[in-house]
């Protein structure tokens, strides 16, 4: 794709006509885009609702509890093991560090993506943290690689939908503070600053 956009720039005026097509059919399949995100939370309600009116509000006291015990989990997680791992592997403070990430922790937290969070996160232990580009480079780009995934049968799917987003959220920003704190510790044993 990007092999035939130079292509299309470089031969000039004969190119604009398709490079408008393009351009139309990048800003219709943004709209649909849009237009469907903006949508989704009434989806996901009405998904909700059947289960609500056939178990009671007890599910969604239930995913409710859940949900606190999972982010109480994540962070408790993040602060023990992250937070001990700065400090007697990278040697440095963990209030320095956990107050240097959070940048990084909030756009993870808030965009629910590790690969939209790499430049912030690059930010934040380079300049902050005085990693050197050389280990952030590449400790970063290659932990927020790695991806899981789980199956679920059909029948929860709509239940799945309304509290993944929520979950992930937490995982996401646990995710990230774990890869710079992994830059922060190779950054001690290397030392290339």
């Amino acid at each position: 794709m990007i092999y035939e956009q130079i292509i299309l720039i470089a031969i000039g005026e004969k190119g604009e006509p398709l490079l408008k097509v393009i351009d139309s059919c990048n800003e219709v399949c943004l709209k649909v885009i849009s237009t469907v995100m903006y949508f989704t939370p009434i989806g996901v309600f009405c998904t909700i609702v059947p289960v609500v009116e056939a178990n009671g509000t007890s599910t969604i006291v239930s995913l409710a509890i859940q949900l606190i015990i999972l982010y109480v989990a994540f962070y408790g997680f993040a602060f023990i093991v992250y937070g001990g791992a700065v400090k007697f592997f990278g040697k440095t403070s963990p209030f320095k560090f956990f107050r240097a990430i959070m940048p990084a922790a909030l756009n993870a937290f808030g965009t629910c993506s590790s690969s939209a969070t790499i430049p912030i996160s690059k930010s934040c232990v380079e300049n902050e943290l005085g990693v050197s580009n050389q280990i952030s480079s590449i400790a970063i780009a290659s932990f927020a690689a790695l991806a899981t995934m789980a199956g679920l049968p059909a029948g929860v799917m709509g239940v799945y939908i309304s509290i993944n987003t929520l979950c992930d959220m937490g995982a996401t920003c646990v995710n990230v503070i774990g890869d710079m704190a992994g830059c922060v510790v190779l950054q001690e044993k290397i030392d290339l600053k």
